[in-house]
């Protein structure tokens, strides 16, 4: 089904509207009234109301379509917020930029809403070129601004668009340039691998101790050739030409997959635009530490037969990565962290898979197409739900306990870092994981599995007590992911939610029986405390805040109040 530009347009807006209203009352950045089944949301001006259920984290799930503004539709955001500014705390410059990236945001929705494949043909996609239709960041308003895209961009590099790219490489003088690997690669071998016959081509234009590096074609027009000028004019930095291979990126932008020889590997590469909480650079040190960081999980992996043989965790390692240090700006430790992530690469190992598998991202997997069908419920089709879902948690959590509390490692596991593969039956088999440069950080205790972490690695590994590793799976899983999934099977599937979260407690409780010598640490992790803290990423986004940072924020998401932990105990209300 195709939808014109105006009817897209209104489509995105109503969507991220009821959006909105559920998640900036969930933060209480909004406070609506309950009148009877319709919560009142009184503004400066004008008077929303709309129909919606609480569930899990004590969040809301506002009905499509019963958003009404002064009595008619809701279907602009941007009205919302002017309404609501006051409350919201923006004005002036602040406002300008939310209602700048909100209108960049409706604009990419409304792309994807043009060419909206249903589920099933989602499903039955191409991991690589499925990543183009998806909505975003699940809690996230603002999840598609993409600061600093035009909209001749947007056009072109948005994975909305669903167009391919062509990577710019560039020879960098080895002053200010580093590659690394894993051991069992080299730099002559990835390049070889990676580019073919066009290695003796880039070699000639180049000598030979230059570091060479791919490049994003946005970052080569917007950043190389600004910040890079001189280098450019005086041989430090050489440009070899456009790859022959053509790449589709993945929802981060910044992710490449190449679609012209499947089997080489993804690019993750330095787009310095501003997406969601942060400028979209790579850091150098998180970079470098890439390969030695995946080779140090291969190993504890390795040594692990539940992750390796009866649960399969697949590890997409980032085999190889490259990190230039600009000659001026990147000595000045004063300037914003983006003026020192502008130019760097990692390759990731592609998704392999065997006959008659699938792979489906996480994020794809509450993805509802217009005839209102999600991921979801068509992989279940018409099967058992609960013994679906249960072999999928099962799946996805126990891994993530063993790591956690077996081997200390907290990896970032929402929806576009984690992947299902799935069998013909669309029944699941197993999970990968990717994103471990900046994704991984370790207890603030010695575990035997540290006995054998490179120093490079350690030294770009954050330390967190148990309560606080454990909060990205609270944050990442089981807020950021499931209590979605929750609300949507008990209106596709009337799945009760009391049913969805039993065997989430299930298989946690049961990971603590199988593991009685890990017991205490699986306490202090508090994965059944009566209540966690709320997770409020939007109120970190509008505040703005973060983005001129001198150096990343590395403290987790910012959080306000608590709320009921659904792993704590069923809802007597049935809730969860």
């Amino acid at each position: 089904m195709t939808l014109d530009d105006a009817a897209a347009w209104r489509a995105a807006g109503a969507l991220i509207t009821h959006k909105m209203l559920g998640e900036l009352s969930y933060e209480h950045m909004l406070e609506p009234v309950a009148d009877g089944d319709v919560h009142r949301l009184e503004l400066p001006g004008a008077g929303y109301t709309f129909r919606a259920r609480r569930g899990a984290f004590d969040a809301w799930t506002v009905e499509p379509g019963s958003a009404h503004r002064n009595g008619e539709p809701a279907t602009d955001p941007r009205t919302l917020v002017v309404d609501a500014r006051e409350v919201l705390g923006l004005s002036g410059l602040r406002l300008a930029d939310v209602l700048a990236e909100l209108t960049s945001t409706v604009a990419n929705e409304a792309a994807r809403l043009r060419r909206a494949p249903t589920a099933a043909e989602l499903s039955a996609m191409d991991y690589d070129l499925a990543d183009g239709h998806l909505t975003g960041h699940p809690r996230l308003v603002l999840n598609k601004g993409r600061v600093g895209f035009s909209a001749r961009d947007r056009a072109r590099y948005a994975p909305e668009a669903g167009a391919d790219l062509r990577l710019r490489w560039f020879a960098v003088h080895p002053d200010h340039a580093e590659f690394r690997c894993v051991d069992e690669l080299s730099r002559d071998a990835l390049l070889a691998a990676e580019l073919g016959d066009q290695r003796e081509e880039f070699a000639a234009k180049a000598p030979g101790d230059y570091v060479w590096v791919p490049v994003h074609p946005w970052q080569a027009d917007e950043i190389l050739g600004t910040l890079y000028a001189a280098e450019l004019a005086t041989g430090v930095v050489i440009e070899l030409g456009e790859s022959a291979d053509a790449y589709r990126p993945h929802q981060t932008v910044r992710t490449l997959a190449n679609v012209s020889t499947p089997g080489r590997h993804d690019v993750k590469t330095a787009v310095s635009v501003r997406n969601t909480l942060v400028y979209r650079g790579l850091n150098s040190a998180a970079t470098l530490a890439g390969p030695s960081v995946t080779t140090w999980l291969r190993q504890v992996s390795a040594g692990d037969p539940l992750l390796t043989e009866e649960y399969r965790f697949g590890l997409l390692g980032e085999v190889a990565s490259v990190s230039v240090q600009h000659p001026l700006f990147g000595h000045l430790e004063e300037l914003p962290y983006r003026f020192h992530e502008t130019l760097g690469a990692l390759w990731r190992e592609p998704i392999r898979l065997a006959a008659g598998e699938r792979a489906i991202s996480f994020a794809a997997l509450p993805y509802r197409g217009p005839d209102g069908v999600s991921v979801l419920s068509h992989l279940i089709g018409g099967g058992d739900a609960t013994a679906w879902l249960t072999r999928l948690f099962d799946l996805v959590l126990t891994p993530l306990l063993q790591w956690l509390l077996r081997h200390g490692v907290g990896f970032c596991p929402h929806g576009q870092n984690l992947i299902l593969v799935v069998d013909d039956t669309g029944f699941p088999q197993r999970v990968l994981i990717k994103d471990f440069a900046q994704g991984v950080d370790l207890l603030d205790e010695q575990l035997p599995s540290y006995a054998s972490l490179p120093p490079e690695a350690a030294a770009d590994m954050l330390r967190w007590p148990a309560h606080l590793l454990a909060q990205s799976l609270f944050s990442s899983v089981f807020s950021g992911q499931f209590r979605f999934w929750a609300e949507l099977l008990l209106d596709e599937l009337g799945l009760p939610r009391a049913a969805f979260w039993a065997p989430v407690r299930q298989i946690a409780g049961r990971y603590r029986d199988e593991n009685p010598d890990l017991a205490a640490r699986f306490d202090a992790c508090r994965l059944f405390a009566p209540d966690v803290e709320r997770v409020t990423l939007n109120r970190e986004h509008f505040a703005g805040q973060g983005f001129d940072k001198v150096e990343r924020d590395d403290e987790f998401d910012v959080r306000w109040g608590r709320v009921p932990n659904p792993l704590h105990a069923p809802d007597p209300g049935g809730a969860w």
